[in-house]
């Protein structure tokens, strides 16, 4: 068998039609068809183009199967691999994620929110985890009620029964009157078989959100932000069997950090921080990218850029953009 390497310039000269060069080399593509298939014994390694964007086409053996593979050049990702010429891996695109549900369309953080972000499409929903008075874990994004109900106070200051008589729906319109603050169950009961919960843990007890997750059969599967490392760190004690995303410190430069801090499976990354070669980087060190796009740059410009960098989950308040543009380009089901 014969391995085909070519010159270290090559991936700066392998271009799509748009001229568009690959951000890795041979070796790179190589090495991350490797993590999908053990003990493979690479027989090629060719550059090309498809779809006017730069790919290398990999091919080798393990033990008497044969595989081809076709890595995205430009976001380092393999984009599919054969085995004896049937199926074996296919990426399925970028999954939507949902800020706050549907929060264009209803009141953030509510069922109502939550069940619309469902029927537009999100394979996603984000979701912010705060516990009351009396210890109960409800879904409110700010430390206080203020902002999204018709009272006031901080949620920990307030006990179940006291969130429970607040309006959540009024202030977004009068259609949403009388919508109330979800617990954690409530929302749980409502995603789960729609969509996945995706957690931001802003503050509480550990113990009672892995109980909550695992009641509803989704350790293992619920994506975990949390801003506090020291929570975070708190969370996995009690149960390691989140899909941790948590933000990359100064983007780039961070990334080592984060690697060998927490040892994530998924990179945050919020958009000052983005840069086509963060996502890169995560890639080539075996993890999936979470890029953020809300607040100013939420638009068609920005969630192109976030599409075309090659993220593997993408989080928008415009859903009524983000989930046509995938589906223009065969992204999205």
């Amino acid at each position: 068998m014969r391995l085909l390497l070519l010159s270290a310039c090559a991936p700066f000269m392998l271009l799509s039609l748009r001229g568009q060069p690959a951000a890795i080399s041979p070796v790179e593509a190589i090495h991350l068809v490797e993590a999908h298939v053990r003990n493979l014994t690479i027989t090629a390694v060719r550059p090309g183009a498809e779809k006017d964007a730069p790919v290398y086409w990999v091919e080798g053996r393990a033990g008497a199967d044969g595989y081809e593979a076709v890595v995205d050049a430009k976001a380092a990702r393999v984009l599919r691999i054969r085995k004896n010429g049937v199926p074996f891996y296919d990426w399925p695109g970028p999954l939507v994620v949902a800020h706050r549900g549907a929060s264009r369309y209803a009141p953030e953080n509510t069922l109502a929110a939550f069940r619309k972000a469902i029927e537009l499409g999100a394979d996603l929903i984000e979701f912010d985890v705060r516990e009351t008075k009396d210890g109960h874990l409800v879904i409110m994004h700010d430390d206080t009620v203020d902002r999204t109900t018709d009272g006031e106070g901080r949620v920990s200051d307030l006990t179940l029964e006291q969130i429970k008589k607040l309006d959540a729906g009024s202030w977004f319109g009068p259609q949403f009157k009388g919508e109330r603050v979800p617990t954690l169950e409530e929302a749980l009961g409502t995603i789960k078989g729609g969509a996945m919960p995706d957690v931001d843990f802003k503050a509480g007890t550990p113990e009672k959100l892995v109980a909550a997750v695992a009641r509803h059969g989704l350790l293992g599967k619920v994506t975990l932000y949390c801003g506090d490392w020291g929570l975070l760190r708190r969370t996995l004690a009690v149960s390691p069997r989140f899909l941790i995303r948590p933000t990359a410190p100064f983007g780039l430069v961070g990334l080592p950090i984060l690697l060998r801090e927490l040892d994530p499976p998924i990179v945050n990354v919020d958009w000052p921080q983005f840069t086509e070669r963060l996502v890169v980087e995560a890639h080539l060190a075996g993890r999936k990218v979470f890029l953020n796009a809300m607040g100013a740059n939420d638009t068609e410009f920005g969630l192109a850029r976030l599409i075309e960098a090659g993220g593997d989950y993408i989080q928008s308040d415009r859903l009524d953009l983000l989930i046509p543009m995938l589906r223009a380009r065969g992204l999205h089901r």
